[in-house]
Order: structure tokens, then sequence, then C-alpha cells
């Protein structure tokens, strides 16, 4: 699990200890299960969360993995067994958490080895935020920023689109091939941590989508600039990188 560190919108994240564990196995079953994938839950929104494979969001981005590289459905009699101890909509990170979750099952289903920089582009493809996905991948205290990507690719509907999930919204097999990730289109570096500090979650009991939740900020600046900015400052306190802050 994550948490974003305000002021560090959109560049600064941290892992937490709350897991979401996902179980994958072959496991004969007594019929065909949709795209050869039987899924499992327990934990926190078991009333809420899909158990389709094309409409789950784990599930969704493991597909996505698995159809750029020419596979349009799971291995035979794929069994997932999720468990979830991260609370959905709360802001505490279930999305980000969902989709690494997905691109590493992807990654694994489909024989790919895909090191944790590539997972990182493909992460990003469906989940928009570094901050978020990177804390979940690497863990820790880090900071993050997004290459520009391109609107036309973007736009494909073959891409699942975290922000509006559980909904379906992309994710479609047209039975074209997706549009890949470009390598390298998220950058991320850790910073300490002073094992002093300890952190408290205060949950709310609604929820409230992420789309939502962004949709109250003021349209009057340069949301773009304002991360760059950040993301330059919290840079600073480190050794200074040319090549980072150039990208930036």
């Amino acid at each position: 699990m994550k948490k974003i560190i305000r002021p560090g919108f959109d560049v600064i994240g941290l892992a937490l200890s709350i897991y979401l564990e996902v179980h994958v196995s072959t496991k004969p079953t007594l019929s065909p299960a949709h795209l050869n994938c039987a899924i499992t839950y327990e934990g926190l929104g078991v009333e809420e969360v899909p158990l389709i494979a094309d409409q789950n969001l784990i599930t969704q981005s493991a597909l996505y993995v698995l159809r750029c590289h020419g596979r349009h459905r799971f291995p035979p009699e794929t069994h997932v067994h999720i468990v979830n101890r991260i609370p959905l909509g709360r802001g505490l990170g279930s999305s980000g958490a969902a989709v690494v979750a997905g691109v590493i099952l992807g990654s694994v289903c489909g024989g790919l080895g895909l090191p944790k920089e590539r997972i990182l582009d493909y992460v990003l493809m469906i989940e928009r935020h570094p901050d978020n996905v990177a804390a979940a991948l690497y863990g820790g205290f880090v900071g993050t920023y997004l290459r520009e990507l391109d609107p036309a690719a973007m736009a494909r509907i073959e891409i699942p689109l975290s922000e509006v999930l559980p909904a379906p919204a992309g994710g479609v097999d047209t039975g074209l091939t997706p549009p890949e990730p470009p390598e390298g289109i998220g950058h991320y570096i850790k910073f300490k941590w002073a094992p002093e500090i300890k952190c408290i979650a205060i949950i709310p009991d609604f929820e409230v989508k992420t789309a939502d939740a962004r949709g109250v900020l003021p349209p009057s600046y340069p949301r773009s600039h304002v991360v760059r900015l950040e993301y330059t400052h919290y840079k600073s306190l480190l050794t200074p990188s040319r090549p980072i802050i150039y990208n930036v």
C-alpha cells in the first residue's frame, strides 16, 4: 500500500505495510473459466470487486501485458486468489497496488520475466500517477515523475483505465495488439525516511473515486508545471543529478 505525501502531489509517495496479495496457480475446474482465469477473493471490498477476468482491475492489467505479447487469454486453468487488506476508494493506493500486482501477474503468466523498470512502464500506461505505483512497486519513500505520453496511444480502448474502474472502461480485446509503453516513461528516486517517524492512516467511512477527487482542483494553473517544480524541489534535497533535472 502507498500513501501520497501532501504537498507532494503526483510526485511523492510512501509505501506502508498493509498489503494486497495475489496468489496464482493452475487448478483444474469442472467448467472452463472466462479467458482461462478463475478468480477468488477475500478481504476488503469482497462484495464489490468483480471476479470476471476482463472486469477485475488486477486481471485486466495482466491481460493488457499478455495482449501486448500476442496472447489474448491466460494459460489454461489459471486460478488467481486475491487477498486484499487495503481499503478501496479511500486514497490509500488500492488501485495503484492492484495495477502493479496485475502487471507482475501478466509477466509471470506469460513467462516474460519483465524487470522492475519495464514493469513500471506497463503500470504507468494504466495508472498515470507515478507516485502511487512507484511506492507500491519499489517500497519506501519515493519521488517520481512521468514523461509526456502520446495522446493517440493513450486513447486506445485496449488499455484499461484504473481511475474509472470497477466500471468496465478500456481493456477491450479488439483483436489488435495494444500499444506497448515506451521504455523509461517513469522515473523514481528514493528518499531517506527516519525510523522515528510513524504513520497513522485516518480512513473515512465513505469512498471517493480518484477522478472525482481530482475534479475539485482549480483549473487556473498548469498542473504539469507544478509537478515538475515539486519534483525539482525535492530532488534538490539530494545530490544534484543533471540528467534527472534536465528531463524534468
